[in-house]
């Protein structure tokens, strides 16, 4: 099998532990790219929050962002969706009622949330780190409240892509996903979750599968000939499709177990690197 695309996760796989790209991992992508491989980021990172963490000298060849709702070619955009504004209302106000962390993120602009609600949120954020929440992804919590949100009086729900929601409780998060599911058979959406603390809700049908589909099509590769890499279960619908699949030392066991491969290293010990190195020397 001949490696023509390689489709990367960002956080928990690209991204070390304080949401940075090693510099070591930069050149070896650009070294990839000189010898001829695409390299695609596939992300439930909006856009907006992809340019807070990948620096402007780390060149791929195209994203597919907010788990399928975006995608960008050369830094133009393709394929863009949103929420149906009634949904959006729905979940923001079921969150508030049961005070559950939530960030809704725009297709353009800062991620917000009501200011009414910013009072528990604070209050969540201000405990120690749980021993179950990875680094990277509390640490984008602490810099969400501490000005990456926008606190708003009234909700825009036009062009929404995506509502993140967040709990320090793995249990908390089970029962509102368990609720979400329930909410589905009013309103048809997408739920994914890239580790056990969080979910996002998306449009119907839409994840970084079918973002990267439209890419391959764009660049004339089949799907036998991509090697995609993540650690998270909103990885999982683009492992179903790709010629080879790579979980991160540190994914979750269901992730693992539906790989064809396991990293030697996680995303703190600059593993992916170290796999693409191995891989392609």
């Amino acid at each position: 099998m001949t490696i023509e695309a390689i489709v990367l996760d960002l956080d928990g796989t690209t991204l070390n532990e304080i949401n940075t790209v090693n510099e070591t991992l930069i050149q070896y992508i650009g070294e990839l790219r000189e010898r001829g491989k695409l390299v695609f980021i596939a992300t439930g990172r909006t856009l907006e929050e992809l340019k807070d963490v990948v620096p402007s000298h780390m060149l791929v060849d195209a994203m597919v962002t907010a788990n399928g709702m975006s995608a960008f070619i050369e830094g133009n955009q393709i394929i863009e969706h949103a929420l149906p504004p009634q949904l959006v209302e729905r979940l923001v106000a079921k969150a508030g009622a049961e005070e559950m962390y939530y960030e809704v993120h725009p297709n353009d602009g800062a991620r917000m949330t009501l200011k009414k609600d910013k009072g528990y949120m604070v209050k969540q954020g201000m405990v120690q780190k749980p021993a179950t929440v990875e680094e990277n992804e509390w640490l984008s919590r602490q810099e969400a409240m501490e000005g990456k949100i926008k606190w708003v009086e009234q909700m825009d729900t036009d062009s929404v892509a995506k509502i993140y929601f967040f709990s320090n409780d793995i249990h908390t998060m089970e029962k509102w996903i368990a609720e979400l599911e329930w909410i589905k058979k009013e309103h048809a959406f997408t739920t994914a979750s890239s580790t056990h603390h969080n979910v996002e809700v998306t449009v119907e049908g839409v994840s970084k599968a079918t973002g990267v589909q439209i890419l391959l099509k764009h660049f004339q590769v089949e799907p036998q000939n991509i090697l995609a890499v993540g650690d998270g279960e909103n990885d999982l619908p683009l492992f179903k499709f790709a010629g080879r699949c790579i979980a991160m030392k540190n994914a979750t066991d269901l992730v693992k177990e539906q790989a064809d491969e396991v990293t030697e290293y996680s995303y703190r010990e600059d593993g992916l690197y170290r796999f693409l190195k191995g891989k392609f020397q």
